[in-house]
């Protein structure tokens, strides 16, 4: 579906920009994903909004939101849509599991 690809392309732009941020910054943040999800309305039907969920294993919580903040600023897609649409951008960055003592 059309409207799916859409959403694929925005999550897809949004990912490569936070990429390439960690990558410009050497940062070891691995298992990145955004979650993208839309509301329809209207007939015919049209997105009124956008919602990213950018999530990532074993990453500072504040740097990965910093980084999140970076790519918001730079991708293409946000950029194009941001004033035709809210959007909103939401992280989870999960520490690392906590080293088993006995």
């Amino acid at each position: 579906m059309g409207g799916e690809l859409f959403l694929a392309a925005v999550g897809g732009c949004f990912i490569s920009t936070l990429l390439a941020a960690v990558r410009a910054r050497e940062l070891n943040i691995s298992d990145v994903t955004a979650e993208v999800t839309a509301v329809l309305t209207g007939t015919p039907a049209q997105f009124s909004r956008i919602d990213l969920l950018v999530t990532t294993e074993e990453a500072d919580a504040d740097e990965f939101g910093k980084l999140v903040e970076i790519a918001d600023r730079g991708c293409i897609m946000m950029n194009t849509l941001r004033d035709k649409l809210e959007i909103t951008v939401r992280t989870n960055a999960r520490p690392a599991a906590a080293t088993k003592t006995s």
